[in-house]
């Protein structure tokens, strides 16, 4: 017999056996997205808006003139009382160094979170309150206005509406 009467036909020529894992690859990211849109959006349009949605519509909801104002005043403020502002970094290094010391002090991680609470709690108020002095500088009209654009960034974050 010959060498070509002897050989056996291999499976799938290459570029077929490409082109089929290459398929399979496709359909694969597909059943992922349909399965992450399925799953992953548990918003829905009756559940009301988070404390986080909300808190930031106001923000968004302002021009960006008026956000960067308030920011300078955030800036001003903290300035005058002497703070310096807590970077992330920091709060990071320090939260890595307790994570990691041994033996583990549980006592000092919640001290640096207490820590980290308290600092964004009295930062939060003080925004707040230069936001509502904003806000009370505004005309009646413009309040209004402002109130239509909080609703309109609060629409646009609904997630899809329950199907029947």
């Amino acid at each position: 017999m010959s060498d070509t009467q002897q050989k056996k036909p291999s499976g799938l020529r290459p570029g077929l056996r490409y082109l089929l894992i290459g398929s399979l690859a496709v359909n694969f990211i597909i059943a992922g997205l349909v399965l992450g849109a399925a799953v992953g959006n548990k918003r829905t349009g009756d559940r009301p808006p988070r404390e986080g949605d909300i808190l930031g519509a106001y923000t968004q909801a302002l021009t960006s003139q008026e956000r960067r104002e308030i920011g300078k005043n955030i800036r001003d403020h903290h300035r005058e009382l002497g703070e310096k502002p807590m970077r992330p970094r920091e709060v990071l290094t320090q939260m890595l160094a307790a994570l990691q010391a041994e033996p583990f002090d549980p006592v000092a991680v919640q001290a640096l979170i207490d820590q980290q609470s308290d600092i964004a709690f009295e930062r939060r108020k003080i925004a707040q309150g230069l936001w509502l002095e904003h806000v009370s500088a505004m005309s009646a009209e413009e309040r209004a206005a402002y109130a239509l654009r909080i609703q309109e960034v609060l629409s646009k974050r609904k997630g899809p509406h329950k199907r029947n």
